[in-house]
Protein backbone atom coordinates (compact mmCIF):
# COMPACT_ATOMS: atom_id res chain seq x y z
CA UNK A 1 0.00 0.00 0.00
CA UNK A 2 3.31 2.50 0.60
CA UNK A 3 3.23 5.36 2.71
CA UNK A 4 5.28 5.30 5.23
CA UNK A 5 8.30 6.62 5.80
CA UNK A 6 11.70 4.89 4.81
CA UNK A 7 14.02 8.03 4.82
CA UNK A 8 14.66 11.38 6.85
CA UNK A 9 17.12 13.96 5.47
CA UNK A 10 17.92 17.30 6.91
CA UNK A 11 20.35 20.05 4.91
CA UNK A 12 21.53 23.27 6.96
CA UNK A 13 21.56 25.93 4.02
CA UNK A 14 22.04 29.46 4.54
CA UNK A 15 20.88 32.55 2.90
CA UNK A 16 21.51 35.81 2.34
CA UNK A 17 19.57 38.95 2.79
CA UNK A 18 21.18 42.42 3.04
CA UNK A 19 23.83 42.06 4.88
CA UNK A 20 22.16 39.08 6.98
CA UNK A 21 23.08 35.27 6.65
CA UNK A 22 20.12 33.24 7.68
CA UNK A 23 20.21 29.72 8.56
CA UNK A 24 17.61 27.12 7.48
CA UNK A 25 17.23 23.69 7.47
CA UNK A 26 15.36 21.90 4.16
CA UNK A 27 13.73 18.62 5.22
CA UNK A 28 13.39 16.22 2.85
CA UNK A 29 11.64 13.16 3.43
CA UNK A 30 10.74 10.11 0.82
CA UNK A 31 8.12 7.29 1.57
CA UNK A 32 8.44 3.40 0.76
CA UNK A 33 7.50 3.99 -2.43
CA UNK A 34 9.92 6.51 -3.43
CA UNK A 35 7.66 9.91 -3.27
CA UNK A 36 9.53 12.86 -2.10
CA UNK A 37 8.24 15.58 0.08
CA UNK A 38 10.03 18.42 1.63
CA UNK A 39 9.50 21.03 4.24
CA UNK A 40 11.74 23.83 5.93
CA UNK A 41 12.95 24.64 9.40
CA UNK A 42 12.98 28.84 8.83
CA UNK A 43 15.41 30.99 9.77
CA UNK A 44 17.64 29.88 12.52
CA UNK A 45 18.83 33.24 13.20
CA UNK A 46 16.98 34.72 16.26
CA UNK A 47 17.22 34.24 19.67
CA UNK A 48 18.03 32.55 21.74
CA UNK A 49 21.46 32.69 20.02
CA UNK A 50 22.40 28.99 19.89
CA UNK A 51 22.04 26.38 16.80
CA UNK A 52 20.79 22.42 16.77
CA UNK A 53 22.98 19.82 16.36
CA UNK A 54 21.66 18.68 12.99
CA UNK A 55 23.10 15.73 12.25
CA UNK A 56 22.33 14.89 15.65
CA UNK A 57 18.44 15.82 15.08
CA UNK A 58 17.94 14.21 11.87
CA UNK A 59 18.92 10.74 13.63
CA UNK A 60 16.44 11.83 16.18
CA UNK A 61 13.90 12.37 13.74
CA UNK A 62 15.13 9.14 12.19
CA UNK A 63 14.28 7.38 15.41
CA UNK A 64 10.75 8.66 15.56
CA UNK A 65 9.69 8.87 11.41
CA UNK A 66 11.04 6.07 9.98
CA UNK A 67 8.40 3.23 9.60
CA UNK A 68 5.73 5.43 10.46
CA UNK A 69 2.33 5.41 8.40
CA UNK A 70 2.75 8.77 7.30
CA UNK A 71 -1.64 8.89 6.71
CA UNK A 72 -1.57 8.12 10.44
CA UNK A 73 -1.25 12.26 11.71
CA UNK A 74 -2.34 11.96 15.18
CA UNK A 75 0.07 9.48 15.68
CA UNK A 76 2.87 11.64 14.07
CA UNK A 77 1.73 14.83 15.86
CA UNK A 78 1.23 13.58 19.27
CA UNK A 79 5.07 12.07 18.94
CA UNK A 80 6.75 15.44 17.86
CA UNK A 81 4.90 17.89 20.34
CA UNK A 82 6.09 15.19 22.96
CA UNK A 83 9.95 14.93 21.48
CA UNK A 84 10.11 18.47 20.87
CA UNK A 85 7.50 20.46 23.87
CA UNK A 86 5.81 24.17 23.09
CA UNK A 87 7.68 26.81 25.29
CA UNK A 88 4.81 28.92 24.22
CA UNK A 89 7.88 31.54 23.83
CA UNK A 90 8.11 33.51 20.52
CA UNK A 91 11.28 32.16 18.57
CA UNK A 92 11.07 28.45 20.11
CA UNK A 93 13.60 26.41 18.39
CA UNK A 94 11.25 23.46 18.78
CA UNK A 95 8.34 25.05 17.08
CA UNK A 96 10.46 25.42 14.35
CA UNK A 97 11.86 21.96 14.32
CA UNK A 98 8.01 20.63 14.54
CA UNK A 99 7.27 22.79 11.77
CA UNK A 100 9.90 21.81 9.11
CA UNK A 101 8.30 18.30 9.91
CA UNK A 102 5.03 18.48 9.92
CA UNK A 103 4.62 20.41 6.56
CA UNK A 104 6.88 18.11 5.11
CA UNK A 105 4.42 15.37 6.44
CA UNK A 106 1.79 17.52 4.65
CA UNK A 107 3.43 17.88 1.50
CA UNK A 108 3.62 13.84 1.53
CA UNK A 109 0.02 12.94 2.32
CA UNK A 110 -0.92 15.24 -0.12
CA UNK A 111 1.12 14.37 -2.65
CA UNK A 112 0.57 10.18 -1.88
CA UNK A 113 -3.25 11.87 -3.34
CA UNK A 114 -1.59 13.95 -6.12
CA UNK A 115 -3.81 16.88 -4.92
CA UNK A 116 -2.19 20.42 -4.08
CA UNK A 117 -1.67 21.22 -0.27
CA UNK A 118 -4.76 23.29 0.03
CA UNK A 119 -7.54 20.69 -1.52
CA UNK A 120 -6.37 19.15 2.15
CA UNK A 121 -7.97 21.63 3.86
CA UNK A 122 -11.20 21.41 2.14
CA UNK A 123 -10.51 23.45 -0.77
CA UNK A 124 -9.04 27.37 -1.84
CA UNK A 125 -11.56 29.86 -0.65
CA UNK A 126 -9.13 32.29 -2.37
CA UNK A 127 -6.68 32.37 -4.78
CA UNK A 128 -3.94 34.60 -3.33
CA UNK A 129 -3.08 35.87 0.34
CA UNK A 130 -2.49 39.52 0.39
CA UNK A 131 0.96 40.58 1.18
CA UNK A 132 2.72 43.72 3.51
CA UNK A 133 6.36 43.92 2.51
CA UNK A 134 8.33 44.61 6.10
CA UNK A 135 10.36 48.18 6.26
CA UNK A 136 13.12 47.34 8.68
CA UNK A 137 13.61 49.75 12.17
CA UNK A 138 15.83 52.85 11.95
CA UNK A 139 18.52 52.91 13.75
CA UNK A 140 20.27 56.03 12.25
CA UNK A 141 19.61 58.85 10.20
CA UNK A 142 20.61 57.13 7.06
CA UNK A 143 18.22 54.39 7.59
CA UNK A 144 15.18 56.71 7.04
CA UNK A 145 16.71 57.63 3.49
CA UNK A 146 17.27 53.79 2.90
CA UNK A 147 14.30 52.84 3.95
CA UNK A 148 12.77 55.71 1.36
CA UNK A 149 14.31 54.44 -1.32
CA UNK A 150 12.94 50.32 -0.51
CA UNK A 151 9.74 51.96 -0.56
CA UNK A 152 10.38 53.31 -4.09
CA UNK A 153 11.88 50.44 -5.64
CA UNK A 154 9.13 48.05 -4.22
CA UNK A 155 6.42 50.59 -5.49
CA UNK A 156 7.84 50.04 -8.92
CA UNK A 157 7.76 46.55 -8.31
CA UNK A 158 4.08 46.67 -8.02
CA UNK A 159 3.53 46.43 -4.26
CA UNK A 160 1.81 48.83 -2.88
CA UNK A 161 1.25 47.63 1.35
CA UNK A 162 3.70 47.56 3.56
CA UNK A 163 4.49 46.92 7.05
CA UNK A 164 7.00 49.01 9.31
CA UNK A 165 8.80 48.25 12.39
CA UNK A 166 9.34 50.50 15.06
CA UNK A 167 10.07 50.88 18.64
CA UNK A 168 14.25 51.45 18.90
CA UNK A 169 14.29 54.94 18.17
CA UNK A 170 10.77 57.16 18.42
CA UNK A 171 12.00 60.03 16.96
CA UNK A 172 13.35 57.88 13.55
CA UNK A 173 10.30 55.96 13.37
CA UNK A 174 8.40 59.06 13.53
CA UNK A 175 10.77 61.33 10.93
CA UNK A 176 10.57 57.76 8.72
CA UNK A 177 6.38 57.25 8.82
CA UNK A 178 6.16 60.83 8.29
CA UNK A 179 8.69 61.04 5.33
CA UNK A 180 6.74 58.32 3.73
CA UNK A 181 3.44 59.82 4.01
CA UNK A 182 4.42 62.63 2.72
CA UNK A 183 6.38 61.81 -0.40
CA UNK A 184 4.36 59.14 -1.53
CA UNK A 185 0.76 59.78 0.30
CA UNK A 186 -1.96 57.34 -0.91
CA UNK A 187 0.18 55.40 -3.11
CA UNK A 188 1.52 53.11 -0.26
CA UNK A 189 -0.95 51.74 2.50
CA UNK A 190 0.76 51.17 5.81
CA UNK A 191 -0.66 47.75 7.28
CA UNK A 192 0.46 47.89 10.65
CA UNK A 193 3.18 48.91 13.12
CA UNK A 194 5.00 46.07 14.52
CA UNK A 195 6.54 46.99 17.80
CA UNK A 196 8.02 42.96 18.75
CA UNK A 197 6.98 43.81 22.02
CA UNK A 198 10.07 45.88 22.46
CA UNK A 199 7.96 48.87 24.65
CA UNK A 200 5.92 48.47 27.48
CA UNK A 201 1.77 49.33 26.22
CA UNK A 202 2.39 53.13 27.57
CA UNK A 203 4.87 53.26 25.90
CA UNK A 204 3.68 52.08 22.60
CA UNK A 205 0.22 53.68 23.31
CA UNK A 206 2.21 56.91 23.57
CA UNK A 207 4.09 56.45 20.37
CA UNK A 208 0.22 55.38 18.78
CA UNK A 209 -0.75 58.87 19.92
CA UNK A 210 1.83 60.79 18.44
CA UNK A 211 1.67 58.89 14.66
CA UNK A 212 -2.42 58.53 14.58
CA UNK A 213 -1.98 61.43 11.45
CA UNK A 214 -0.18 58.70 8.95
CA UNK A 215 -2.68 56.46 8.97
CA UNK A 216 -2.07 52.78 9.66
CA UNK A 217 -4.32 50.02 9.67
CA UNK A 218 -3.46 48.40 13.35
CA UNK A 219 -0.66 47.72 15.45
CA UNK A 220 1.19 44.52 16.26
CA UNK A 221 2.94 43.49 19.75
CA UNK A 222 2.16 46.95 21.53
CA UNK A 223 3.02 45.38 24.77
CA UNK A 224 5.58 43.20 26.36
CA UNK A 225 5.61 39.30 25.68
CA UNK A 226 2.85 37.82 27.53
CA UNK A 227 1.21 41.30 29.02
CA UNK A 228 -2.50 41.06 27.98
CA UNK A 229 -3.48 43.74 30.51
CA UNK A 230 -0.84 45.91 28.39
CA UNK A 231 -2.53 44.74 25.09
CA UNK A 232 -5.88 45.44 26.27
CA UNK A 233 -5.00 48.95 27.58
CA UNK A 234 -3.20 50.27 24.09
CA UNK A 235 -7.23 48.90 22.48
CA UNK A 236 -8.85 51.02 24.65
CA UNK A 237 -6.63 54.00 25.02
CA UNK A 238 -5.78 54.55 21.76
CA UNK A 239 -8.40 52.81 19.82
CA UNK A 240 -6.41 51.06 17.03
CA UNK A 241 -6.95 47.67 16.03
CA UNK A 242 -3.89 45.39 17.86
CA UNK A 243 -2.85 42.28 16.40
CA UNK A 244 -0.28 39.56 18.64
CA UNK A 245 0.93 36.37 17.58
CA UNK A 246 0.02 33.05 19.12
CA UNK A 247 2.18 31.06 20.54
CA UNK A 248 0.17 28.04 20.88
CA UNK A 249 -3.38 27.32 20.68
CA UNK A 250 -3.59 27.23 24.40
CA UNK A 251 -2.30 31.27 23.79
CA UNK A 252 -4.67 31.80 20.91
CA UNK A 253 -7.52 31.15 23.29
CA UNK A 254 -6.17 33.08 25.86
CA UNK A 255 -5.76 36.26 23.88
CA UNK A 256 -8.96 35.93 22.67
CA UNK A 257 -10.72 35.40 26.51
CA UNK A 258 -8.96 38.30 27.86
CA UNK A 259 -10.21 40.65 24.81
CA UNK A 260 -6.44 41.47 24.44
CA UNK A 261 -6.62 41.63 20.61
CA UNK A 262 -8.52 42.12 17.37
CA UNK A 263 -6.45 40.11 15.23
CA UNK A 264 -4.62 37.09 15.46
CA UNK A 265 -1.06 36.40 14.20
CA UNK A 266 -1.17 32.70 13.03
CA UNK A 267 2.78 32.48 11.96
CA UNK A 268 3.72 28.65 11.55
CA UNK A 269 7.23 28.96 12.41
CA UNK A 270 6.25 29.76 16.32
CA UNK A 271 3.51 27.10 16.09
CA UNK A 272 5.49 24.00 14.99
CA UNK A 273 3.78 23.82 11.22
CA UNK A 274 0.29 23.62 9.69
CA UNK A 275 -1.33 21.30 12.06
CA UNK A 276 -1.73 23.64 15.21
CA UNK A 277 -1.61 26.19 12.60
CA UNK A 278 -5.12 24.98 11.97
CA UNK A 279 -6.12 24.55 15.23
CA UNK A 280 -5.60 28.32 15.69
CA UNK A 281 -7.29 29.58 12.92
CA UNK A 282 -10.57 27.58 14.58
CA UNK A 283 -9.95 29.32 18.08
CA UNK A 284 -10.28 32.34 15.43
CA UNK A 285 -13.34 31.84 13.62
CA UNK A 286 -14.65 30.86 16.83
CA UNK A 287 -13.99 34.16 18.71
CA UNK A 288 -15.16 36.24 14.95
CA UNK A 289 -11.30 37.60 15.01
CA UNK A 290 -9.46 38.16 11.40
CA UNK A 291 -6.31 37.03 11.14
CA UNK A 292 -2.74 37.54 9.44
CA UNK A 293 -0.33 34.71 8.16
CA UNK A 294 2.94 35.30 10.19
CA UNK A 295 6.44 34.84 9.43
CA UNK A 296 10.25 34.30 10.25
CA UNK A 297 10.69 35.16 7.04
CA UNK A 298 10.61 31.67 4.99
CA UNK A 299 12.63 30.46 1.81
CA UNK A 300 10.02 29.23 -0.48
CA UNK A 301 9.25 26.36 1.09
CA UNK A 302 8.08 27.56 4.15
CA UNK A 303 6.24 30.43 2.05
CA UNK A 304 4.79 28.19 0.40
CA UNK A 305 2.98 26.59 3.23
CA UNK A 306 1.90 29.54 4.81
CA UNK A 307 0.67 30.74 1.28
CA UNK A 308 -1.62 27.80 1.38
CA UNK A 309 -2.49 27.83 4.67
CA UNK A 310 -3.55 31.65 4.02
CA UNK A 311 -5.40 30.40 1.09
CA UNK A 312 -7.56 27.76 2.38
CA UNK A 313 -8.78 28.87 5.56
CA UNK A 314 -12.50 30.30 6.13
CA UNK A 315 -11.01 33.11 8.38
CA UNK A 316 -10.74 36.55 7.45
CA UNK A 317 -7.48 36.54 6.25
CA UNK A 318 -5.85 40.26 6.36
CA UNK A 319 -2.88 41.77 4.69
CA UNK A 320 0.05 38.97 5.32
CA UNK A 321 3.85 38.94 5.88
CA UNK A 322 5.57 36.05 4.03
CA UNK A 323 7.81 37.76 1.72
CA UNK A 324 11.15 35.82 2.59
CA UNK A 325 11.45 34.56 -1.23
CA UNK A 326 12.06 38.28 -2.38
CA UNK A 327 15.09 38.97 0.25
CA UNK A 328 16.75 36.20 0.23
CA UNK A 329 19.51 36.49 -2.54
CA UNK A 330 19.33 32.47 -3.20
CA UNK A 331 16.71 29.78 -2.75
CA UNK A 332 16.47 26.03 -3.10
CA UNK A 333 14.01 25.29 -4.88
CA UNK A 334 13.27 24.95 -8.97
CA UNK A 335 10.37 27.20 -9.28
CA UNK A 336 10.26 30.62 -7.61
CA UNK A 337 7.10 31.57 -5.79
CA UNK A 338 5.05 34.85 -7.45
CA UNK A 339 4.65 37.89 -6.01
CA UNK A 340 2.10 40.02 -8.08
CA UNK A 341 -0.14 43.00 -7.44
CA UNK A 342 0.97 42.58 -3.72
CA UNK A 343 -0.07 39.62 -3.27
CA UNK A 344 1.40 35.73 -2.97
CA UNK A 345 0.30 33.57 -5.27
CA UNK A 346 -0.68 30.34 -3.79
CA UNK A 347 1.27 27.41 -5.85
CA UNK A 348 -1.29 24.85 -7.52
CA UNK A 349 1.04 21.70 -7.72
CA UNK A 350 1.15 18.28 -5.78
CA UNK A 351 1.78 18.91 -2.18
CA UNK A 352 3.17 22.37 -1.50
CA UNK A 353 3.72 22.91 -5.50
CA UNK A 354 7.27 22.76 -4.66
CA UNK A 355 10.66 21.04 -6.07
CA UNK A 356 13.47 20.90 -4.48
CA UNK A 357 16.73 21.94 -7.40
CA UNK A 358 19.66 19.56 -6.19
CA UNK A 359 22.08 21.73 -7.72
CA UNK A 360 20.65 24.98 -5.92
CA UNK A 361 20.34 22.99 -2.39
CA UNK A 362 24.43 21.82 -3.06
CA UNK A 363 25.24 25.41 -3.49
CA UNK A 364 23.58 26.74 -0.09
CA UNK A 365 24.25 24.03 1.82
CA UNK A 366 26.24 25.81 5.28
CA UNK A 367 26.59 24.82 8.50
CA UNK A 368 23.95 26.73 11.20
CA UNK A 369 26.65 29.02 12.43
CA UNK A 370 26.52 32.55 14.29
CA UNK A 371 28.50 34.97 13.01
CA UNK A 372 29.63 38.27 15.25
CA UNK A 373 26.19 39.78 16.07
CA UNK A 374 24.69 41.16 19.09
CA UNK A 375 21.45 40.53 20.12
CA UNK A 376 19.99 44.18 19.12
CA UNK A 377 21.17 43.06 15.44
CA UNK A 378 19.67 39.66 15.74
CA UNK A 379 16.05 41.40 16.97
CA UNK A 380 16.16 44.36 14.38
CA UNK A 381 17.85 42.35 11.75
CA UNK A 382 20.05 45.66 11.45
CA UNK A 383 21.68 44.46 8.51
CA UNK A 384 18.43 44.81 6.48
CA UNK A 385 18.25 48.40 6.80
CA UNK A 386 21.12 50.23 4.31
CA UNK A 387 21.35 47.57 1.84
Amino acid sequence: MGGRIADVRLTPVSASRAGIVCGHVIVQLTSDDGIEAVGEMSDFQHLPMYHVDVPELERTLRELLLGRDVRDANTLTRRLEEAFPSSDSLYDKAGVIRCGVDVALWDLRAKLLDVNLAEMMGGRVRDSLPIAYPIFRQQSVADVAANLAVVRRMLERGFHRFRVYVGRNADLDREFLRSAREEFGDAIAIKSLDFSNLLDAREAARFIESTRDVAYEFVEAPARAGDHDGLRFVRERTLVPVSEHATSPRAALQLASDGAVDVLNVGLFVLGGITPALRVLAIAQAAGLPVVIGTTQELSIGTSAGALVGVSTAADVLASDPVGPLLYQRDVVATPLEFRDSALIAPTGPGLGMAVSPELLKAATDPLRWGAADTTSVVDRAGSLTK
